[in-house]
């Protein structure tokens, strides 16, 4: 009977005619039906995407779902088996005893399981399209490098969003086997398709930079989205050797 109401309430919202009596009837005039009242395969696509909207699609998602959904991806990330303690995420996400979570009932996203909450296939898959579509993406535009009384500096580090979402607190390091990351450089924000200044500076000559050749030298910067998801960018750089006996780096 419910069905039966839902369907009734939207024809008459498209001022369609249709009886919803199950009974067989006859028309008298079927050539007026099928001209005034189906319409264009448009209009009937657009009534079965409304139909499909107001009475549930399998794609919706409630506010609830992803934040509960954000904190068991992020375990699954990290490469932990995606389960957290029920009470302990309730308190983080800020849901009080009592409170109603009925969009939790019978999710395809996630589940209960005992005193936890679970992340399904699904969630997983849909967390991966959700990230897919809000992902900055960092590259470097130049690395510049310059020499005077205080030594050798990185001055010229410009960064690049090429993504299709905003890069947030970007941290700058720079790799290389059997050495310790060095930071090099922090940008506290760069908008899709936007630019970063130069870098403020970072002397480098009494590092191993400078000091020996190094295997597996890159830079790696990471960032996160506005939703809080951590990203990495990797570029390789190279060495020099200068007549000094030094080494100047490049990003080419």
């Amino acid at each position: 009977m419910f069905k039966i109401n839902l369907l009734e309430k939207i024809a008459d919202k498209f001022n369609l005619k249709f009886d919803f009596s199950g009974e067989r009837r006859r028309v008298k005039n079927e050539n007026k039906l099928k001209n005034s009242v189906v319409g264009t395969i448009q209009q009937a696509d657009r009534i079965n995407n409304e139909i499909r909207n107001f009475a549930g699609s399998e794609d919706n998602i409630s506010d609830l779902e992803i934040k509960i959904l954000r904190k068991l991806y992020a375990r699954y990330k990290e490469g932990q088996y995606p389960r957290l303690d029920l009470q302990t995420l309730n308190r983080e996400i800020g849901i009080s005893d009592g409170q109603y979570v009925g969009p939790l009932n019978n999710s395809k996203f996630l589940k209960v399981e005992g005193n936890d909450y679970v992340i399904e296939d699904a969630g997983i898959r849909f967390m991966d399209s959700f990230i897919r579509s809000n992902k900055p993406e960092i590259d470097i535009l130049s690395l510049a490098i310059s020499g005077g009384p205080r030594g050798q500096e990185i001055t010229g580090l410009r960064l690049v969003n090429n993504g299709n979402a905003s890069a947030i607190d970007i941290k700058c390091f720079v790799y290389a086997d059997d050495m310790e990351k060095i930071n090099v450089g922090n940008i506290e924000r760069i908008n899709q398709n936007e630019e970063s200044r130069n870098s403020l500076g970072f002397r480098y000559s009494d590092t191993p930079l400078s000091q020996k050749l190094l295997k597996n030298l890159r830079l790696v910067c990471e960032y996160r989205n506005k939703d809080g998801f951590g990203f990495t960018s990797v570029r390789t750089l190279h060495q020099e050797k200068r007549a000094d006996g030094n080494y100047n780096i490049s990003a080419q």
